[in-house]
């Protein structure tokens, strides 16, 4: 909490924070492989119209080794899910489940949720490719055991062999996206037994709207079976298929770091009410002034939603702030103060933020903005109006003061 002083007794305080997330989902089994998927959003001043979570998962699988350039360049996300096992191959030309063999569930919905668990949103998740890394366990089977043909059902994304431990990798990447079901194979060549050293897959998330979103972190969880053909398995490895895990459980989280600045200029901590114009109507001709005002100015950058709310040294009872007179018995005299932020408006109304009355009695509202908004020239307006300027003027000579805080809550 940061508070800024106005000798006039005009007080202003930033509230700005960060909360973790303390939300844990998981699906418990003893053979079961945990893995994690994260991506965070941090708004760039220089590049305001990104709108997009970067993804922050340390790499691992097949990307994470000579392919990682590649990966990279073509924006592939692979990750390890940690699932090890045997295969048993037959010769089978048919890209049958014999062969080296990959079938990989459609797109799915997950729901990611707030901290705080109020708010929720939708994470889509497309499998969009896979990849096998297996060892001959016997030690006698060719060099390139799964080679013959072009796949089937997808694209041949990666591979590379290492002839002297008679080990192969191979990565498919699906034609239709992570849409629907896919089968992906190729040829196998030998019967043997090979040990499944890796199995990883190739992710793309469709992640929220990230302005539409508080800071913090949201997490969510979903599980996938991995096993062979007939096991109704979401990755299918084929036919002859031990698995040392067959369930793994992918952990998403999601952090949402908003930027937020207010910044005040010098003398800003100080306002003096006083008529528009100057006084000279009312020492020259005892003209009253309909108001006593001060507008105080300030900039605000803000990528996401804030509050704003209001306290006051002297409440009044209808929610306004009073300023008072330091020296003499006299009634307290309500001020009207009223916020402008051009771009912003009331999430809950839609309401333009322009002249928006703040009192103590209000439901704070929660404002928004469609766009990254950087340092856009804001006010606070501060008046004594009406009848209340010429109960002040009755007691000439004399001060009224008081101390009002206006309070931005970067977390609502």
């Amino acid at each position: 909490m940061i508070r800024h002083s106005l000798s006039t007794g005009l007080q202003r305080l930033l509230r700005q924070g960060l909360c973790a997330l303390a939300l844990v989902a998981g699906v418990g089994s003893v053979h079961a492989a945990d893995i994690y998927i994260s991506a965070e959003f941090k708004p760039d001043v220089s590049d305001p119209d990104k709108r997009e979570f970067t993804n922050t998962t340390p790499w691992s699988g097949v990307c994470d080794s000579v392919h990682l350039q590649v990966c990279i360049n073509n924006e592939w996300w692979s990750i390890d899910t940690k699932v090890r096992g045997t295969k048993q191959g037959v010769y089978a030309p048919d890209w049958g489940p014999g062969g080296f063999y990959i079938g990989m569930p459609p797109s799915r919905t997950v729901t990611v949720v707030s901290d705080d668990g109020l708010s929720t949103f939708d994470l889509g998740v497309n499998i969009i490719g896979a990849a096998m890394r297996i060892t001959d366990l016997d030690g006698d089977g060719p060099r390139e055991p799964a080679s013959t043909g072009n796949p089937n059902g997808c694209s041949l994304a990666l591979k590379n062999t290492n002839a002297s431990n008679r080990s192969v990798m191979r990565m498919f990447l699906r034609r239709d996206g992570g849409e629907g079901v896919a089968i992906c194979s190729l040829h196998w060549l030998h019967e043997n037994n090979y040990a499944i050293q890796e199995f990883d897959f190739t992710y793309k998330l469709t992640t929220p709207a990230p302005l539409a979103m508080r800071s913090g972190v949201y997490r969510g969880m979903t599980t996938y079976r991995v096993g062979g053909t007939g096991e109704g398995a979401d990755f299918d490895l084929g036919d002859g298929v031990a698995l040392e895990d067959n369930i793994v459980n992918v952990h998403f989280e999601l952090k949402v770091e908003h930027a937020f600045q207010l910044d005040l200029p010098p003398g800003s901590e100080r306002a003096v009410l006083a008529p528009r114009g100057g006084w000279a109507q009312w020492s020259d001709h005892g003209i009253v002034p309909k108001s006593l005002e001060r507008d105080v100015p300030f900039s605000l950058s803000s990528s996401g939603q804030f509050e704003v709310s209001l306290q006051c040294q002297h409440p009044l009872a209808d929610g306004r702030c009073a300023i008072r007179n330091v020296a003499e018995a006299a009634d307290e005299v309500p001020l009207d103060i009223q916020l402008t932020l051009p771009g912003f408006r009331d999430s809950a109304t839609g309401v333009d933020v322009v002249g928006m009355p703040l009192t103590t009695t209000m439901l704070a509202p929660v404002l928004t903005a469609d766009v990254f908004i950087i340092r856009r020239p804001s006010k606070l307006n501060f008046a004594v109006n009406g009848d209340a300027v010429r109960s002040m003027l009755d007691h000439p000579g004399s001060h009224y003061r008081g101390d009002v805080t206006v309070i931005f809550d970067a977390s609502p």
